[in-house]
């Protein structure tokens, strides 16, 4: 596992226009404070621009004592200096094995118990649980609530990160309910 500590705020990366925008995204969002990263950057196909846009981000989150996380297939992430490898559910069940070297962070998203098992036995580091509250972006997803989540992540041995309708205010809700922090998106801008 990585040495850096665990923040209680879990961001996602979002859009930006090239590397200089989303350097100056990246240092704003981290500028109030360290958090956990998840890079996700799906619309850079060419690996030199995807390799030197994690370079960048890496430096960035060393500076503020960052955790950077990749979105990305393992092979490209094995190509990178990244602190972890962010795995969503779709894939979770590939896997029989941890994919990623213990000195590397795994963070997988679930939205189940069943997941959160499956990522427990893969080693997983992180997860997230979702959606706990209800979201514009996954209106078809039933909320879980503060009582099931914390009911649910009593049943794993790792950190938890609340997922789904956050924001920096439901920290304390989270924390009470025995999560590391929450996921917010709203820090990207």
């Amino acid at each position: 596992m990585a040495d850096k500590p665990l923040a209680e705020f879990y961001m996602m990366t979002g859009t930006f226009s090239d590397q200089n925008d989303f350097i100056n995204k990246l240092t704003k969002a981290l500028s109030d404070g360290n958090k956990v990263v998840q890079l996700k950057s799906n619309n850079i196909k060419e690996t030199n621009e995807y390799s030197d846009l994690v370079r960048a981000a890496q430096s960035v989150c060393n500076q503020f004592n960052s955790t950077l996380l990749l979105a990305a297939s393992l092979a490209r992430f094995e190509q990178t200096n990244a602190d972890g490898l962010h795995l969503n559910s779709r894939v979770l069940f590939e896997y029989v094995k941890r994919p990623v070297s213990d000195s590397r962070l795994l963070s997988v998203s679930c939205h189940d118990l069943q997941e959160m098992k499956q990522a427990e036995k893969l080693g997983a580091d992180i997860l997230l649980l979702s959606p706990v509250k209800a979201t514009k972006s996954h209106p078809e997803l039933t909320a879980i609530g503060w009582q099931k989540f914390s009911q649910m992540i009593k049943q794993v041995g790792c950190p938890v990160y609340a997922l789904g309708g956050m924001k920096v205010t439901d920290l304390i809700d989270a924390r009470q309910a025995g999560a590391q922090g929450v996921a917010v998106s709203s820090f990207w801008q």
